[in-house]
């Protein structure tokens, strides 16, 4: 059987507050990272998409798939994926679930027979979503349901030949636990989380744990990348700058590693490989470039630092301004010593400071 995958990209992230699909996760952002994940187990991926061409800047292998109804959440994206793709049935799964496995997809479609619909039987809500293998045959159906606005999956199965397959039938086949597999990227809170899970890293004490392990390990560091570490008040959100600079640096062909703070916890964004402490030594040890975000008052132990203001929050360091190697503001600020100064909207600018800059330490 020639597998067919569709990935539902058409929400609106409103609680998110940017498009789930080009958020950053692992070494590219996060359609990328399950297209890559999946294209090996599925000759054809679609993507739904609310128009066509919103994700062609990526050039990504895919066929993207407009809605054909508007503002009908995601069972608008299956009716449009199934009268639109070539193959009888799909695998349908959203993009914000980044850690289902292949494997499921392939099992749901292979248990189908002559059903309209196969998914996972559970109690838990998380299986209440759109994830299910579809057949054509339901295509009738799905647009009853569209017309009559009943948009949830429970009433959508009721009316089909549904065949469920049990959460241990997955299990066996996909050893990664079904509420990991179905967890959501709903809110800024998920996404953070989520990068937790994907670094490896699940303790609440990782931070700490992560720091003693770098000092009792220097002898592993011969060839440390340089370390910049952005200073700001806390409550500042420094991540859509981070990011934007990330992207700018990985399009340089820089290799980058970005750490920020969440809590008392520290993210390793953009791993390449799982960050487990026997291999975190040779990630840090191959990076061009580390970034290391510090939030409050800590920061004593922080090297070639730079102070983020922001109108209105911060618009004093709280650095001396001889600790600084260059302040970042959202506002027109005057140094005292004459360090340089960037606009925070203009992450450009500071990278081409950081090339010199780390051309200049090296």
């Amino acid at each position: 059987m020639d597998y067919a995958l569709v990935i539902l990209c058409g929400g609106n992230s409103t609680r998110m507050g940017s498009d789930k699909a080009l958020l950053p996760f692992g070494d590219c952002c996060l359609i990328e990272y399950l297209v890559q994940k999946f294209s090996p187990y599925f000759p054809k991926i679609y993507l739904s998409v609310k128009k066509k061409g919103d994700y062609a800047h990526l050039h990504l292998p895919v066929t993207e798939i407009p809605d054909i109804y508007s503002n009908a959440g995601p069972m608008s994206g299956i009716f449009s994926g199934l009268s639109m793709i070539n193959e009888e049935r799909a695998f349908f799964m959203s993009v914000d679930t980044p850690f289902l496995e292949p494997q499921t997809g392939i099992a749901l479609l292979d248990a189908m027979d002559d059903a309209d619909i196969c998914t996972i039987r559970g109690k838990a809500g998380y299986l209440e979503t759109a994830t299910a293998a579809y057949s054509k045959s339901c295509i009738t159906n799905i647009g009853k349901c569209l017309l009559l606005r009943q948009f949830t999956f429970r009433s959508l199965r009721e009316k089909c030949n549904t065949k469920y397959i049990t959460e241990n039938a997955i299990r066996e086949i996909a050893p990664l636990p079904i509420d990991v597999q179905f967890y959501n990227l709903d809110t800024r809170e998920d996404y953070y989380h989520a990068l937790h899970i994907l670094s490896g890293i699940h303790h609440p004490d990782s931070g700490d744990a992560l720091v003693k392990y770098f000092s009792d390990n220097e002898n592993l560091f011969s060839r440390p990348a340089p370390v910049i570490s952005l200073i700001s008040r806390p409550g500042t959100n420094l991540t859509p700058f981070l990011f934007s600079l990330y992207a700018l640096a990985k399009r340089d062909k820089w290799s980058v590693l970005l750490l920020t703070q969440e809590d008392h916890n520290l993210l390793i964004h953009n791993m390449k490989i799982p960050s487990h402490m026997e291999n975190l030594a040779a990630t840090f040890t191959d990076s061009d470039l580390i970034l290391v975000e510090y939030t409050g008052t800590d920061y004593v132990s922080a090297q070639n630092k730079v102070e983020v203001l922001k109108k209105g929050w911060s618009e004093t360091p709280t650095c001396n301004e001889k600790e600084l190697i260059a302040i970042l503001s959202d506002f027109p600020y005057e140094s005292e010593t004459g360090i340089p100064v960037f606009e925070l909207g203009k992450p450009k600018n500071f990278l081409e400071f950081l090339h010199n800059y780390i051309r200049e330490l090296s």
